[in-house]
This record gives structure tokens, C-alpha cells and sequence, in this order.
């Protein structure tokens, strides 16, 4: 089973386009570290909790060093990015993110990044949603989220209308 390692923005993202249950659902080992789940609001980690979404825990002093060595040799990214990217290469994981400097990051360090679009597609695929609920919940994304992709959205909005 693919292992799926959660940046913040995704989990917030997640949670604005109402699609927590779905997201939940898919068929991924689906995964986040102490540090990024502590940038979000209680309200928000209350959302996940007792659910499918497991917590990395970071209390090996290797894993720390780990972190802090990505974070100094990295620029334009967070420690908490660096604890997704540090447990994605640790546990052959995948990134989901949709901030672009941790992408440009770890894409030529050889992690797989993904973003929002492959989650919902995933759901799609995996019929937790219907196409006419993934084309609504993509163009809800556009609205609220101007840093996406809008060309590529609407490419593919426009592919599964005639699907």
C-alpha cells in the first residue's frame, strides 16, 4: 500500500472543500508528522483524530538531526516541511504537498511529490466520489486556493466532462 505523508496545506485544504471522510477512505497508508499536525488548529486536528490519518512521531535524535540537516541545506522551506520531506525519504514514502519550494525541493532529491489534484482524482478513481463531485470540488478548489495550477484544473475538468 502507497504511503501517503501529508503537508499542512493539504489537510486544510482537505477540511475547506468538506472531503475529510473521503479523504480518509482512500486506499493509502495515510500519514503526517507531530510537526506539521501541530500547525493546525485544534478545531482542525479534532477533524482528524481517532481516524485513519496516522501521526509520525518524531522522538529519535536521529530523526531530529535528520530534519535539521534537510533544514540547513535547504532554502525557502519550513522545519515542518522538512519533516515531511526528511520521513518521506525514510519511509519510501510519497509527499503530498501544495507548497512549491518544498516540491522543487525534493523533486530532484529523487521523493515523489504529489499535490490536492491527485488526492481528489484518487477519490475519483477509487469511487469514493462521483466525476460530477470531483469536477465541483476541483473548481470549489480554484475559488478558494489561487496558488494552484488554474490551466491544469481546467484541463482536466474538461476531460472528465466528457468522460
Amino acid at each position: 500500500m502507497k504511503l501517503l505523508i501529508n503537508d499542512a496545506n493539504i489537510l486544510i485544504d482537505i477540511i475547506k472543500i468538506e472531503m475529510i471522510d473521503e479523504f480518509l477512505a482512500l486506499q493509502f497508508e495515510l500519514k503526517t508528522t507531530d510537526f506539521v499536525f501541530a500547525e493546525l488548529h485544534p478545531e482542525q486536528q479534532k477533524l482528524f483524530e481517532s481516524k485513519k490519518l496516522g501521526i509520525i512521531e518524531s522522538i529519535e535524535t536521529e530523526d531530529i538531526r535528520g530534519i535539521f540537516n534537510l533544514l540547513e541545506n535547504s532554502k525557502g522551506i519550513s522545519f515542518e516541511d522538512c519533516s515531511v520531506w526528511y520521513y518521506a525519504k525514510k519511509m519510501n514514502g510519497i509527499i503530498v504537498t501544495g507548497d512549491r519550494s518544498l516540491m522543487k525541493m525534493v523533486k530532484p532529491n529523487g521523493v515523489e511529490v504529489r499535490g490536492i489534484i491527485y488526492l481528489i482524482e484518487e477519490m475519483k478513481n477509487q469511487q469514493l466520489i462521483s466525476n460530477s463531485q470531483a469536477i465541483h470540488k476541483l473548481k470549489t478548489l480554484i475559488k478558494i486556493n489561487p496558488r494552484l495550477p488554474k490551466a491544469i484544473i481546467e484541463n482536466i475538468i474538461s476531460s472528465w466532462i466528457d468522460y
